[in-house]
């Protein structure tokens, strides 16, 4: 397994464990958790409501802090990829019974990061699923020529874990220089 870590800095990490970040927040439709504890997704096989943490009736769960939490994933493949993510959501809005059926897709956000952060953690997450890298050096080097305020996105790299669909994207926010990498996983 190959595991990619974003380090945070000793300062964010003071301060996150003097502030905390376990609450909930309920919207209309679903349950927002504000939690900084690591986490493990067992997607070798589509994961049940309670794998995910949705609760009964609810359509989708989102797990966020803005400080980060480890998230590793499990795939079909007996692969592991892992990132530092600032927002995992799991939602079964494209099931028959969104309140009661299974979730069909899980996404995944990182914390932000550098430019050179950002290519290091997409491409080991390409390595671990299997995913060509040419697209992310030419987004690199579209990063590298943008003006400023110029946003940049890869393409969606995309590939087929047994049942699951795996897309990966990279994204620059030219606004704020910060850069980011979003997985989608659906199935069912």
């Amino acid at each position: 397994m190959r595991r990619i870590v974003v380090l945070v800095a000793a300062g964010l990490m003071i301060g996150l464990s003097s502030v905390g970040c376990d609450f909930n927040m309920t919207s209309n439709d679903h349950t927002v958790a504000e939690d900084c504890d690591p986490v493990s997704y067992d997607l070798t096989t589509p994961p049940s409501r309670a794998e995910v943490g949705m609760e009964p009736g609810k359509d989708v769960v989102d797990k966020s802090c803005d400080a980060g939490f480890e998230t590793t994933l499990a795939l079909p493949t007996e692969e592991t990829t892992a990132l530092t993510a600032r927002r995992v959501d799991a939602d079964s809005r494209s099931a028959a019974d969104p309140a009661n059926d299974p979730p069909t897709t899980m996404d995944v956000h990182s914390v932000a990061l550098g430019p050179e952060q950002a290519m290091r953690v997409a491409s080991g997450i390409a390595d671990d699923v299997g995913i060509d890298v040419t697209p992310l050096l030419a987004w690199e080097q579209r990063v590298e020529g943008a003006g400023g305020g110029d946003s940049v996105d890869s393409p969606f790299l995309r590939t087929t874990l047994g049942y699951l669909t795996f897309e990966m994207q990279v994204q620059h926010l030219g606004t704020s220089g910060n850069n980011y990498v979003h997985l989608v996983l659906s199935w069912g």
